[in-house]
């Protein structure tokens, strides 16, 4: 029986996981500013916005929300996001109910 090795490494693993980022936005750059662009216009008309609220307007405005892929993880990313402290549950079907964070602009 082979036994797994587990390791502990805080900055290993903050490496990893903006290599992970990187990647994931690599090849998605359109898509994911139109969805930053559509994230401050709402927030600017409903004062807070959750990535439920930003595929919704993407698909309105005739957008595919689903090529963002592992990248719609990063639409609130940058020093113009606060988290609001508050969660809210997904309503899309295959997101399993999980909860999203509830996000405001910075400097509202």
């Amino acid at each position: 029986m082979v036994q797994a090795s587990i390791n502990f490494d805080i900055s290993e693993g903050e490496s990893r996981k903006e290599t992970g980022i990187a990647l994931a936005c690599m090849e998605r750059d359109d898509v994911l500013e139109q969805a930053r662009e559509i994230a401050v216009y709402l927030a600017h008309l409903h004062g807070t916005v959750t990535i439920d609220c930003v595929t919704l307007e993407m698909q309105a405005r005739g957008l595919h929300p689903e090529l963002l892929g592992n990248a719609a993880g990063s639409v609130f990313r940058g020093p113009q996001w606060r988290f609001t402290g508050r969660w809210q549950k997904s309503a899309r079907v295959s997101n399993h109910a999980r909860v999203n964070r509830v996000w405001e602009l910075a400097d509202d």
